[in-house]
């Protein structure tokens, strides 16, 4: 198979070599570098915007006629593509703005669930405690121990 290169657009950050070699590229930042925006408390792209090219690598073959007059080694950008999103869907956004509240809320939830199990143990056993006194002086009462 024919030897393939990948580079970033328009040899966008490559050595300037590459770009004497071709005729007609004008690397943009905008246009060609390959962005992410990384929410950093999940890691998750909030936008990102993959690009990259396509290169033949065509060395120099003396027995074809065309490929004498070339340099050693070319690198030829036959195609270049860009996918991704600039910014979240609403669904998306909605999904990492209650991921981003959920740790706060389940806190306060957690918490007051503790304390009312809590309140319910303690007034239970205080309960206990004086429902168990006032059967010991029924008892006590009904033997005639007074």
């Amino acid at each position: 198979g024919a030897p393939i290169a990948l580079s970033y657009p328009h040899f966008y950050e490559a050595d300037q070599s590459f770009l004497d070699a071709v005729v007609g590229l004008k690397p943009n930042k905008e246009e060609h570098q390959f962005y992410v925006d990384v929410v950093p408390e999940f890691g998750f792209p909030l936008a990102i915007r993959p690009r990259f090219q396509l290169n033949a690598i065509i060395r120099k073959d003396k027995d074809i006629d065309v490929m004498s007059n070339f340099v050693d080694e070319l690198v030829l950008p036959f195609l270049w593509a860009q996918d991704g999103f600039s910014e979240p869907s609403e669904e998306m956004a909605a999904a990492i703005k209650f991921g981003l509240a959920a740790p706060s809320k389940i806190a306060s939830i957690g918490g007051g669930g503790l304390m009312v199990t809590g309140l319910v143990m303690v007034f239970t056993a205080l309960g206990w405690i004086f429902w168990d006194r006032r059967r010991g002086q029924q008892g006590e009462d009904s033997l005639g121990m007074k």
